[in-house]
C-alpha cells in the first residue's frame, strides 16, 4: 500500500511540531504540506491530491467545523484540539477521529490505525463470504394479511414509511409493518445500501450520484444522507 497524502491545518506552531514528528515514523502517511489557516489549506485540497488531514478546530477566521461544513467531500479528517467538548458535534461530518491536546504518541498511531482501516476495509473473509451465501434470495413479508415473497433480484428500493416499510419493486409496492433496519438485516450487503435513515437501495439500480440524491434507473431520485455518502461514494470507487 502507498503512502496516504496527508496535510497538517492548526493555528498553533506546537501541533506542527508534534504531529510532525510523529509522521516521521509512520512510513504510512506522508506529510505534503502544512497550513495555518483553513482557506489556504482547502485550496491545496481542490488543487492536489489529499488522503487525510489533521485538523485543528479553534481557528482564526474559518474554524475546523465551518472547514469541513463547506466541504461537499472532504478527505478523512483527524481533530485535533484542546477542547473535547466538540465530540459529539464533530461525528456529524464523519471524522476518523478526535484527538486531544496535548497527544500521546499511542493514542496518535491508534488514530492512524482507524485512518487505515477506514481508507483500506478489510476484506471479508472466507467465513463472511460463505455466511452472505447462506442469505435468502427474497424476502418473506406480511402484506394486507397475506404473506408474500418478493424476491430480492426485483426490489429497486426500501423506504420507511412511518411505522410501516414499503418495499418498491418492479412490480409494484408492497406495505409491512416491518422497520428498515429489520429489513436491511436480511439484505445482502454487497447488494443494497442504505444511503438514507428512512431508504435502502440495490445499488444495481443506481443510475447516478449527486451532491444530495441518488437517482435511479427508472429516473426516480432518493434523497442522500451526508451519515451515508462517504460509504457509498468509497463502494463506486
Amino acid at each position: 500500500m502507498e503512502p496516504l497524502h496527508c496535510i497538517i491545518v492548526d493555528d498553533e506552531e506546537g501541533a506542527h511540531l508534534v504531529i510532525g514528528h510523529y509522521l516521521q515514523g509512520v512510513k504510512t502517511l506522508q506529510l505534503d504540506g502544512s497550513f495555518y489557516n483553513a482557506v489556504e489549506a482547502m485550496d491545496h485540497i481542490y488543487k492536489n491530491r489529499v488522503d487525510l488531514v489533521f485538523l485543528d478546530i479553534n481557528m482564526p477566521g474559518l474554524s475546523g467545523m465551518e472547514m469541513l461544513a463547506a466541504m461537499l467531500h472532504p478527505p478523512l479528517v483527524v481533530l485535533t484540539t484542546a477542547y473535547a467538548a466538540f465530540a459529539l458535534e464533530s461525528y456529524k461530518y464523519q471524522v476518523v477521529d478526535y484527538l486531544v491536546k496535548p497527544i500521546e504518541f499511542p493514542r496518535f498511531l491508534a488514530a492512524v490505525d482507524r485512518v487505515i482501516q477506514r481508507y483500506k476495509p478489510v476484506a471479508p473473509t472466507l467465513a463472511a463470504e460463505q455466511a452472505a451465501s447462506r442469505l435468502p434470495d427474497y424476502l418473506m413479508m406480511k402484506d394486507k394479511g397475506d404473506y408474500v415473497k418478493v424476491m430480492l433480484a426485483d426490489i429497486l428500493y426500501v423506504q420507511s414509511w412511518g411505522n410501516y416499510v414499503k418495499i418498491h419493486t418492479e412490480q409494484g409496492t408492497h406495505l409491512s409493518s416491518m422497520t428498515t433496519t429489520e429489513v436491511e438485516n436480511k439484505l445482502d450487503k454487497t447488494k443494497f445500501k442504505r444511503i438514507h435513515k428512512s431508504y435502502i437501495v440495490a445499488l444495481t439500480q443506481i443510475q447516478k450520484i449527486t451532491g444530495t440524491e441518488v437517482c435511479l434507473k427508472n429516473g426516480q431520485h432518493l434523497p442522500l444522507g451526508n451519515t451515508f455518502k462517504r460509504e457509498l461514494l468509497e463502494y463506486f470507487q
